[in-house]
């Protein structure tokens, strides 16, 4: 870990805005909305946040350009500060700038780098994130920052379907997709899914509302020495059905054995039964409804990003890769959306051409690199 007292230029490091400055001249942690740079705290901003010199700290800007997928209710750092001494590891906000926030550094290695990104799970560490979960829900709500202007009313779960849906079909799915429309057509994704979804929505039921990280998967899975799992990036942490927090988690946790999701399940309903147990009715069919909600949202986030991506490297063995990756998704979410049959890898890549060739026409990029769409169909 490079010791950032002094900046590449020389400057002293004696200000959160100089550190900031510093930090930025390496190498960003992995990150979608933030760029994070873990330092080491040079000794008058430690004296000033009563930490040992050198103690590793993690700087974090927003990505202001990065396509926004997910809903976001609270500034992350008046959440941690709501939270702070409740749940094991959570940051604690040593500095809050315009532009940036420095936190604790959680000390440990990331469970996707322990265990890969779909590697089995060990029972420890399931036992260990049922305790996360325990914790996250007993936080009370008084403590937690307000909701925004016409969230739904505690208890409203039918209405809190409704919103992660509206953010979903107006940001995603409209603002974000309009650019996608030609491709969705292509692979033939129904334009109705949503309002199907929604004739389910009074199958809910009423649930009290909790305290919902609604991202926990290995990366942001923090393991210690110990073993012992500690939470990070609260950014898209929400007040709501707390059924929702463990459709989230199986859906993005990419279980490798049914036998880790049931104990994973097991898990979350013991600690939510010791928190808050009234919000146990009704889970089984909520949580059908839920995981069939996120299958649908992957439908387009994973799309879009997938041909984002292609489109920065539009050769042939991208293709492919993209190709076979929207396969699978479409596959996972063929149920929900409806489709009888899941466009072939194959049939997928020329609707992937036909769209680059659409936007590279809509933008006028003269010599953009495309791929022959003939070559492509002779083999779909």
């Amino acid at each position: 870990m490079s010791d950032v007292a002094r900046s590449a230029s020389g400057r002293v490091v004696d200000s959160w805005e100089s550190l900031y400055r510093a930090a930025g001249e390496g190498a960003p942690l992995t990150g979608y909305y933030h760029r994070n740079y873990c330092v080491e705290l040079p000794h008058a901003l430690a004296a000033s946040v009563a930490l040992p010199a050198g103690t590793p700290v993690k700087v974090r800007a927003p990505i202001t350009e990065a396509v926004q997928f997910n809903l976001r209710i609270w500034p992350e750092g008046e959440l941690l500060g709501a939270i702070a001494g409740r749940v094991d590891g959570s940051p604690r906000v040593l500095a809050d700038r315009p532009g940036f926030t420095v936190h604790s550094f959680a000390e440990g290695d990331p469970l996707s780098d322990l265990v890969g990104r779909e590697g089995p799970v060990a029972l420890p560490y399931i036992d260990s994130l049922g305790e996360l979960f325990r914790q996250t829900a007993a936080v009370p709500s008084r403590l937690l920052p307000p909701c925004p202007e016409g969230w739904p009313a505690d208890g409203d779960c039918a209405g809190f379907l409704r919103t992660l849906v509206d953010f979903t079909e107006s940001e995603v799915k409209g603002r974000h997709g309009k650019d996608f429309r030609t491709l969705f057509a292509g692979l033939k994704v129904p334009d109705d899914a949503f309002a199907r979804l929604m004739e389910r929505a009074e199958e809910l039921g009423e649930r009290p509302f909790v305290l919902l990280h609604t991202d926990v998967h290995r990366g942001n899975l923090i393991a210690g020495a110990d073993g012992r799992l500690s939470l990070i990036d609260w950014e898209l942490a929400l007040f709501g059905d707390p059924v929702y927090e463990i459709a989230s988690h199986l859906s993005r946790m990419r279980y490798a054995k049914r036998a880790e999701r049931r104990a994973a399940l097991r898990a979350w309903r013991t600690a939510v039964a010791h928190s808050r147990p009234a919000a146990l009715a009704g889970h089984r069919r909520a949580l059908r409804i839920y995981l069939d909600f996120e299958r649908l949202q992957s439908v387009y986030i994973d799309v879009i990003r997938l041909a984002l991506a292609f489109a920065r490297h539009p050769d042939r063995a991208a293709l492919e890769r993209t190709a076979t990756g929207i396969e699978a998704v479409l596959r996972a979410g063929r149920r929900p959306l409806g489709l009888r049959r899941v466009p072939s890898s194959g049939r997928t890549a020329l609707a992937l051409v036909a769209w680059q060739r659409a936007k590279a026409a809509a933008e006028k990029a003269d010599g953009a690199d495309e791929v022959d769409v003939d070559e492509v169909r002779r083999v779909a």
